[in-house]
């Protein structure tokens, strides 16, 4: 889908890209696997991510191409997490990011396909996960004291295989800030994830969301915490590993 928007763009000619907006993007993720089916116990790491992004806006067919460009990234492992991002290398990786940026194709404040990152690196997952957040796909028109139930169905490929899925989300409009509406949001997850190798992932999971927004976005200020239950089974593992996770994401705007 992305590919083809930007193809089209390039035919009609170019566009002017707004004013690039700052942000600053904190992620932290700790979870704990249970691997006492394969003789290996419990396992338990985190992560902490901390970003400072610029996000470009640019008009094309029937939305807006979303571009959000590294400008510093500092990364903080923990736990069993420091086995594959040993803390000698945590800043290495984080300045490899540097310039490197994550698309989207946004219509009507929701992204449509997925989000398409410059560079493999697994540091950017935050960022990935923060087009989303920025545009969360939420209904127009709405006014303070306005509640509401949304249903999304998920039915996307992800790198190196394929993704499906319910989120129920419920929203209330609670008040203004600086001009934009303040929504307080909860959601129920149910996802699996398939690989190419055959491992499958379900997750089942909870947040709660606190957002500013002003029009379809991007969102002025963002926070979520949430907290899964996750099975994972796989071709060379006859017994399912259980593990459960919980996460935050901060979107905070910078001058």
């Amino acid at each position: 889908m992305l590919a083809m928007v930007l193809a089209l763009a390039m035919v009609q000619g170019p566009a002017t890209p707004t004013a690039p907006l700052r942000y600053r993007i904190e992620a932290r993720t700790a979870s704990e696997q249970d691997l006492t089916s394969v003789g290996k116990g419990k396992l338990s790491g985190g992560l902490t991510s901390t970003a400072i992004v610029s996000v470009t806006l640019t008009d094309s067919a029937e939305g807006q191409i979303v571009r959000v460009t590294v400008d510093s990234m500092k990364l903080e492992p923990t736990g069993a997490m420091t086995q594959s991002l040993p803390l000698s290398a945590a800043g290495a990786v984080g300045d490899s990011t540097r310039g490197a940026f994550v698309r989207a194709y946004a219509v009507r404040g929701v992204v449509r396909g997925a989000p398409q990152a410059s560079s493999p690196s697994p540091a950017l997952a935050s960022i990935i996960q923060a087009m989303n957040v920025l545009f969360p796909g939420l209904r127009s028109n709405f006014k303070v004291g306005d509640s509401w139930t949304d249903t999304s169905i998920v039915n996307n490929d992800v790198a190196n295989g394929h993704q499906s899925g319910r989120i129920l989300a419920t929203w209330k409009v609670t008040g203004m800030e600086n001009g934009g509406f303040v929504l307080d949001g909860t959601a129920a997850t149910t996802m699996t994830t398939t690989a190419q190798n055959g491992q499958t992932l379900r997750v089942n999971g909870r947040s709660q969301e606190h957002l500013v927004m002003a029009g379809r976005g991007p969102a002025r200020r963002a926070s979520i915490e949430s907290a899964n239950d996750v099975v994972m089974t796989s071709p060379r593992n006859a017994t399912p590993i259980p593990a459960k996770s919980v996460g935050s994401l901060r979107l905070t705007p910078l001058p």
